[in-house]
Formats: C-alpha cells, structure tokens, sequence
C-alpha cells in the first residue's frame, strides 16, 4: 500500500487542498441518520422475531391439533 510520500507532488496538493470527508456540522446529521438507521433495524429486527415467534406458535398449535385429531 502507498503512503503520503509515495504519491506524485501534485496528487499530495490535492490531498491538502480538499476538505475532510466531514465537517463539524455534516458530523451531526451523520450521526443524526445513523441514530435514525439504528432505530429503524431495531424495529425490524423486533418485528422478525414477532414473526418467528408467530410461525412457532402456529406450527406447534398444528403440531398438536394432528395429534390429538
């Protein structure tokens, strides 16, 4: 892997000139959708295991009517 010194005069001018990746505002929106992101897969992941446990429940109650029918 290059570093910083290995690169051509002018790519490491760029790397100077341009703005980080996020600035100090950008930072909390970022962190505003992951909190949002967060909140969302929570939710999905808590649904799933609903639904697991729904399909659980059914196979069992058919489990138990065949038998004793």
């Amino acid at each position: 892997m290059s570093s910083y010194r290995d690169l051509h005069p002018e790519q490491q001018n760029k790397l100077v000139a341009e703005p980080p990746i996020a600035a100090s505002d950008d930072h909390a929106q970022l962190v505003a959708a992951d909190e949002r992101f967060q909140a969302a897969l929570d939710k999905a992941i808590t649904a799933g295991r609903e639904r697991v446990e729904a399909v659980e429940a059914t196979v069992a109650l058919k489990r138990r009517t065949k038998l004793s029918g």
